[in-house]
């Protein structure tokens, strides 16, 4: 009895959750009745549309291999979108008049400049040197431009946009001794603790391939701290550029031969975040120039969705009259416990934020077979331990303790199958995975605990087979 209630407290807290993640205020009111309860799910480019993004990938004249080039831009933009939560947007790459192109379809995303905020940074990430500075604009300055082309580098503004540096490249002007969109292997925010420093930094970690040509860098530019603030100290300086802003420019007082640094600057959390997490996907190797953003019209027709949604309605209708036909009172049971399933899915779908496409419509309706397969072994396991001769009571003990080790091997291989689509597959492949993943765990979920609940429940009404009362007679 004291089991019971701890499986119907776990039961009533987590479809409680559930409606709670799914009847929660939105910001957006698109539906209105008893579709209001779908608000908070996002819809994906093939149901709702979304933003639509298009760049030139602007690639340097003297790289060897474009096509690698534009192969490691999309790889880039598509892990910035996956990391973001964004696993059904698509990344095209398109060529037209000798020029490649990338276009970005996101979904649920209501305007396109907070969809460029999700892409991160679209320009290039390197570490060069700073040679001088000026809180003059270059541009309005003669002989500091004069002084770039001497110094063969470039006025760069800071993050603040109050200070100007001339970063240069190459480092010292040493052949080959630059290091231009680095693999970072990790990257995080952290509290700063110095004593004089606020805010947040960025500490991250160069991949081993890398460390090495940082090592060389940090060995040209370090600087003891007797001598930094010094004229010549000021041509030593390292920085840190991504999208033409220093990020960092600071001064290298020991040789760092592991890869691992920080980079501060009194970031907000906010801003240490977004940093994070663009060193973390990845710098794009090349530079993207805007063409265009706009929006993009949902690629499924309403008509379709209508047809696949009322298909998978009747389909669903179907399944519980059969149950209810051919197993009785546990056919009511499945049916119950097919119906909390669906909305347990729905629920996890709205807490998560995922985006909801026709494949993984597809995957929620797979799961609707899968809670329905659990089910019914649990129902022939019970009809099997009625014929021997127990009691209804010990019948469906010893059946759900048969029928664990059934249901979790299967629920398991079918969870493999999907942590492999979502790992190896992109985009609506991914979404199925996550419909796939997220079902087969509540199916497994509801076929012990709330099929176990609902059948000790109904115990009385369960009645041994036709075959065992004849039987019992003779």
């Amino acid at each position: 009895m004291r089991t019971d209630r701890i499986r119907l407290v776990i039961v009533i807290v987590a479809i409680f959750g559930a409606f709670l993640a799914l009847l929660w205020p939105s910001e957006e009111q698109t539906y209105r009745g008893l579709a209001a309860i779908f608000q908070r799910i996002p819809l994906g480019l093939d149901i709702k549309g979304g933003a639509r993004l298009e760049y030139r990938v602007d690639i340097d004249e003297n790289v060897e291999n474009p096509s690698e080039v534009i192969d490691d831009v999309w790889t880039v933009l598509r892990n910035r979108l996956d990391a973001a939560g964004y696993t059904e947007a698509t990344v095209r790459k398109t060529f037209r008049e000798n020029n490649s192109f990338i276009v970005v379809e996101i979904p649920a995303a209501t305007d396109t400049t907070r969809a460029e905020k999700l892409l991160g940074s679209t320009g290039l990430m390197y570490f060069g040197q700073v040679i001088d500075e000026s809180q003059i604009d270059p541009q309005n300055d003669p002989r500091l431009k004069d002084l770039a082309k001497l110094k063969k580098a470039e006025w760069l503004p800071s993050r603040d946009g109050k200070i100007w540096y001339l970063v240069r490249t190459e480092v010292m002007l040493v052949k080959d001794l630059k290091l231009v969109s680095p693999q970072i292997v990790s990257a995080s925010p952290v509290p700063e603790t110095r004593v004089g420093r606020f805010g947040y930094k960025v500490t991250f970690e160069l991949s081993s391939k890398d460390s090495e040509i940082f090592k060389k860098i940090t060995q040209q530019l370090v600087v003891p701290e007797s001598a930094i603030g010094s004229s010549s100290s000021k041509e030593k300086r390292l920085a840190i550029v991504l999208d033409d802003v220093v990020q960092f420019a600071g001064y290298v007082i020991s040789v760092i031969p592991d890869g691992k640094a920080e980079i501060t600057g009194n970031f907000s959390l906010e801003e240490a975040k977004q940093l994070a997490a663009i060193l973390r996907s990845g710098a794009l190797p090349a530079r993207l120039e805007k063409i265009s953003a706009g929006w993009v019209a949902p690629l499924l027709g309403s008509d379709i969705v209508k047809t696949s949604l009322w298909a998978g309605i009747i389909g669903l209708f179907v399944v519980l009259i059969y149950m209810i036909f051919t197993y009785g009172v546990q056919g009511i049971i499945a049916d119950i416990v097919l119906v909390y399933n669906t909305f347990l899915l729905l629920g996890v779908l709205a807490a998560t934020h995922s985006i909801l496409t026709l494949p993984g419509i597809a995957g929620i309706i797979f799961t609707i077979g899968t809670t329905v397969d659990g089910n019914i072994i649990i129902a022939e396991r019970v009809r099997e331990e009625l014929k021997s001769g127990k009691s209804v009571k010990a019948a469906i003990s010893s059946a759900f303790g048969r029928c664990f080790i059934t249901l979790f091997d299967a629920n398991l291989t079918t969870i493999i199958a999907g942590l492999a689509l979502y790992y190896f597959g992109t985009g609506t492949v991914k979404g199925f995975a996550i419909t796939l993943i997220i079902g087969v765990l509540g199916s497994f979920f509801v076929n012990i605990v709330l099929s176990r609940l609902l059948t000790d429940a109904l115990s009385s009404f369960i009645r041994k087979p036709a075959v065992e009362e004849r039987g019992a007679q003779s």
